[in-house]
């Protein structure tokens, strides 16, 4: 997890950050995390396990909604558990779920994943990107996919 800045009086509710499926903490880091902590927030990132810098002790494609929304329970609760939460995309979709659980301030929806899935999608970004999509099936994990910037681009403007 990546955290910057501190809480103040007047934004007491850290800010927490959930990136969708083709990228990981630093997408947040880039543009939004220092925006925040230098107006007296403290603004933090999680990566989702499999993604970016995180620990995954499985093979990502064991991996499911119910695992990223216990990776950002445990964020929440680093946090003081009661942060205000931001997701995009598969982001939105775990920021959703972790609502219907826990109270939280406010949740802020990026472009979310709709309920319909994004099976289509998924289809359209391995025909379009075959190397790397089996790469990542052979290795287990999407790091192949996703673990640098432009090659998380390419994949998040496919879908």
């Amino acid at each position: 997890m990546i955290t910057k800045g501190v809480a103040s009086k007047s934004h007491p509710a850290p800010l927490l950050f959930v990136h969708g499926g083709c990228l990981s903490a630093w997408c947040w880091d880039e543009h939004f995390l220092d925006f925040f902590a230098e107006r007296g927030f403290c603004a933090a990132a999680v990566s989702v396990r499999g993604h970016g810098a995180s620990n995954c002790p499985t093979p990502l494609r064991n991996c499911g909604i119910a695992d990223y929304l216990d990776d950002v329970r445990w964020a929440a609760d680093q946090l003081g558990g009661h942060p205000v939460l931001i997701g995009h995309s598969t982001g939105g979709f775990i920021v959703q779920k972790y609502l219907m659980e826990r109270d939280a301030p406010a949740g802020v929806l990026l472009a979310s994943t709709p309920t319909r899935g994004i099976g289509f999608s998924s289809v359209r970004v391995w025909l379009r990107h075959p190397v790397q999509v089996m790469r990542a099936n052979m290795s287990g994990g999407a790091r192949d996919i996703f673990n640098t910037p432009p090659l998380a681009r390419i994949f998040r403007e496919t879908l």
